[in-house]
């Protein structure tokens, strides 16, 4: 049996000065290598643990304690960036539907995410307030350095969507 179906042609020139464009404008902000950092502290006490787990059948038993904050910590810095440069998970598809409308619903799905980063906030300063006396179980350090740090970049984030929403009136009030 023969395949009458041939492979698609792929561009491979387009497609590299596509990804060319696109690096040519993407920006590299001071802020990025504190990410780079954390992700890099992540990946090392991820390794250490499996080589502990794995090569020498000897954990270390702060690592996955360690792992499991440092990507909670990677998570909220990470939502910043994503928020400043506009790129986080969307449904783009439900865009065309809604024709002039959009820019509504992006002011509401905006305006939601701020009460849902306020509620995070506040729920982090009662885990504050709950945890100040309780130390990690593996690490040597008390639960609120964590909650507190959390806090702190849910303040960041609420502060650089309140100022979205505010440049986004604005912008509908003067058109």
């Amino acid at each position: 049996m023969t395949d009458t179906h041939a492979p698609p042609d792929i561009d491979f020139e387009t497609l590299a000065s596509e990804d060319d464009d696109h690096f040519k404008s993407y920006r590299i902000f001071a802020a990025d290598y504190v990410l780079i950092a954390v992700f890099a502290m992540l990946f090392g006490v991820v390794f250490l643990q499996f080589f502990t787990r794995y090569i020498l059948n000897d954990s270390v038993s702060w690592t996955e304690e360690a792992a499991r904050y440092l990507l909670i910590l990677l998570s909220f810095a990470g939502a910043i960036r994503c928020q400043v440069m506009g790129s986080n998970i969307a449904l783009e598809f439900v865009d065309k539907y809604y024709g002039r409308a959009i820019t509504f619903v992006h002011l509401f799905a905006l305006a939601a995410t701020i009460v849902l980063f306020a509620v995070l906030a506040w729920s982090a300063l009662e885990l504050i307030q709950r945890t100040a006396f309780q130390n990690m179980v593996s690490l040597p350090f008390p639960k609120y350095y964590l909650y507190a740090t959390v806090m702190g970049l849910v303040l960041v984030n609420l502060c650089v969507m309140a100022a979205q929403l505010a440049r986004r009136t604005l912008a509908i009030k003067a058109s």
